[in-house]
């Protein structure tokens, strides 16, 4: 008997061949041998039948004897033809009786030759009947009498029933062994297929438990571990171990799971790296190409690792930064281009070039092999949106290395990733050195702004003094045009005061620090609202102020300079045709994800317990939103941006002001991380919106402590 783990190593083909033969060839076995016995059964059976017959026909031929006996007895007697009937009728029906017989023995000589005997002895029989009938009907009793008296005619017949008595006896032998054979072949056959059925069932039992161990069961749990490979799951070794077909791509499958884990892994590690070479940090670009040869050194094991940046301008290279010790020494030095042939093709191809024996190179002077004593190189192109713009050199000096493909595209993905950082890296230190510009230069401009205002203030007060002195001491001496030229010129002169004192206000704003306290808007509406009354009560107007407010973290002033400026515009802008309405409130409004949106919520008054629950959680999608609404003139929707610069001025302009109030809203607002906007249209009023951070929350910019004043 073959060893299991023989059989398991056998290939499928053959597996599949050994499991059909167990289960079919026992099956065509059996039923060879069944039909075999059956055809056994049906020749006994037919050759009993036979034996039947035989007997049936001695017995026939038997009793046609007696007949001829009796009829010839009846006519000697009584000399009456009738009693011939029998007899002839015996004699008619031996020759069929006796061809039928010999037809049934005719394959058997021995029983042919007593048949002829036994016919012999018959014909022998009836002649001597028909003799003596036909001598009884001429008269001649004598011979009749002489034979009957002899008993010759009884013992020729007891000779035939003798004859025939030991043929019968013969056959009936024959018979009897037949019918043994035959019971016994139909038992065999009863018992012969109960056991078949039996065995072919045990046999069948056996081939599905071969077929499940080596083909279906390893099949199941290939299909299971391909359904959790395909859900990303990977699973450890797949328990199938023979070394068939199966077997070879179960360890087919797990190579391959173990090169995707491979190369999930080396790309979750790219990641890293890449996060890693791409953060700029203080160290700048410098940094950034630091990291990167560092990386690419260690990650590609080679001593050294060079960063190699082109230079149009003096056509040669630049050492961006290297690995290892090799940094401080080679950093800021140059290449040319005679020198770095293989660089040089790396950047202008823009393919990865490899030399595994750098001795063998022809030309005279190779930098990274004289100086650096380098034995094999990769120079990788460093591609960016217009091109190559440097390469990534990588070189063992212990010993000559070819490198794999694999190495190869590893390098390349590398290089790939370190140039988008190198890229990045440099739009961000132009991007910061273009701001530090802009802002010393903003700076330079609101101090220049500022001292200009201040130096303008004196030369303006003083041209208004001056007119109201002259308007003093000339009173009555100057014509009514002169007075009129000298009301100008004093008015002129305080209006360019406020204006010049707004500047200064506008400047101001961010240069003094004060205190973040919780400040009750109510309060604060209140207060702007008494310095309000004259104009309020002059203008007839109507003011709705909600019962409370959430309490917002800001400078108790700065909400009064918001609120002042935007409550007097309210006033400043109303329309000629009603009576000036205003509602002062706070709405619930959703922040979508991009900065500066809000979806509108239903407006409410709110609770000021409510509002300070709601700023309680800063991870609330929901804040609450202040708002003062007019039904003024309204604003076009294409200058609800200018409305907030400064000096801009829509719609009257013979109503007083110097256009800066909304410019120091915005100001004041976007110091505190807030937002400022207008809902208006033109002839149906405005509503001014804006945000501050809730008691609770932090200012994102000032640190939730401080923030600057106006």
């Amino acid at each position: 008997m073959l060893p299991r783990r023989e059989i398991r190593n056998w290939p499928v083909r053959h597996k599949l061949a050994a499991i059909l033969a167990i289960t079919l060839v026992p099956v065509i076995g059996f039923m060879l041998l069944y039909l075999t016995t059956l055809q056994q059964f049906l020749l006994v059976q037919e050759e009993v039948n036979r034996l039947y017959a035989v007997q049936l026909q001695t017995d026939d031929i038997l009793s046609e004897m007696t007949d001829v006996q009796d009829g010839f007895r009846g006519f000697v007697l009584t000399r009456n033809e009738k009693f011939l009937e029998p007899f002839y009728t015996a004699q008619e029906n031996f020759d069929p009786s006796l061809h039928r017989l010999k037809g049934l023995v005719r394959k058997d000589s021995e029983r042919q030759r007593r048949l002829a005997s036994i016919e012999e002895q018959v014909r022998a029989f009836l002649q001597l009947k028909n003799r003596l009938i036909n001598d009884v009907r001429f008269g001649q009793l004598v011979p009749v009498r002489e034979h009957i008296e002899s008993g010759t005619g009884a013992a020729l017949l007891a000779e035939i029933q003798n004859a025939l008595a030991d043929f019968e006896d013969l056959e009936k032998t024959a018979l009897v062994q037949e019918q043994r054979r035959a019971n016994r072949l139909a038992m065999v056959s009863r018992y012969g297929i109960v056991g078949g059925i039996i065995g072919i069932m045990l046999l069948w039992w056996l081939g599905g438990r071969l077929l499940a161990r080596t083909i279906t069961s390893p099949l199941a749990t290939l299909t299971f571990h391909a359904l959790e490979f395909g859900k990303g799951r990977m699973t450890g070794p797949i328990p199938v171990v023979s070394t068939d077909e199966l077997g070879r791509l179960a360890r087919t499958m797990e190579q391959m799971a173990e090169r995707i884990e491979h190369h999930i892994s080396q790309r979750e590690a790219f990641h890293e790296i890449g996060k890693e070479i791409s953060t700029v940090g203080p160290d700048g670009l410098e940094g950034v190409l630091k990291r990167i040869a560092e990386r690419a050194g260690s990650v590609l094991n080679v001593d050294i690792a060079l960063v190699l940046l082109w230079n149009d301008v003096i056509g040669c290279w630049n050492i961006g930064a290297a690995s290892g010790k090799w940094h401080d020494l080679l950093r800021r030095s140059v290449l040319i281009r005679e020198e770095t042939p293989i660089a040089i093709k790396a950047l202008t191809t823009g393919t990865a070039q490899m030399v595994e024996d750098l001795s063998m190179r022809a030309e005279p002077v190779l930098q990274i092999r004289d100086r650096l004593g380098a034995k094999s190189l990769l120079a990788v192109p460093l591609r960016g949106q217009e091109g190559a713009f440097g390469v990534l050199a990588l070189a063992p000096t212990s010993a000559k290395r070819l490198f794999s493909e694999l190495e190869v595209r590893l390098a390349q993905q590398f290089a790939d990733q370190a140039a988008i950082a190198i890229m990045n890296a440099r739009l961000y230190e132009a991007a910061h050195h273009r701001g530090e510009g802009l802002q010393i230069r903003l700076q330079e401009l609101e101090r220049y702004a500022a001292n200009m205002a201040h130096d303008l203030k004196g030369p303006a007060r003083r041209m208004a003094e001056l007119a109201s002195l002259l308007q003093i001491d000339y009173k009555g001496r100057f014509d009514e045009r002169a007075d009129r030229y000298l009301g100008w010129i004093y008015e002129n002169g305080q209006q360019l005061m406020a204006r010049i004192e707004e500047v200064l206000r506008l400047a101001r704003i961010g240069s003094v620090r004060e205190v973040v306290a919780a400040v009750d808007p109510l309060e604060v509406i209140n207060d702007v609202l008494k310095g309000c009354a004259e104009q309020i009560e002059r203008s007839g107007a109507k003011v709705q102020v909600a019962e409370s407010f959430p309490r917002v973290a800001c400078n108790h002033i700065h909400l009064f300079q918001i609120l002042d400026n935007l409550i007097r515009n309210a006033l400043k802008f109303c329309s000629d045709k009603q009576s000036p309405e205003l509602e002062i409130g706070v709405r619930v409004e959703r922040r979508l994800a991009v900065p500066g949106s809000w979806e509108k919520g239903p407006v409410s008054a709110g609770s000021g317990r409510e509002g300070e629950k709601a700023g309680s959680d800063s991870s609330d999608l929901h804040a609450p939103v202040l708002f003062v609404r007019d039904n003024g003139v309204g604003i076009a929707s294409e200058d609800r941006e200018r409305v907030f610069e400064p000096f801009e001025r829509l719609g009257r302009h013979e109503a007083p002001g110097t256009g800066i109030g909304l410019a120091i809203v915005k100001k004041i607002i976007e110091l505190y991380q807030g937002q400022v906007w207008v809902e208006s249209e033109l002839g149906q009023g405005s509503t001014f919106c804006f945000t501050l951070p809730l008691y609770g929350e932090v200012a994102p910019a000032q640190g939730a402590h401080e923030v600057a004043e106006a």
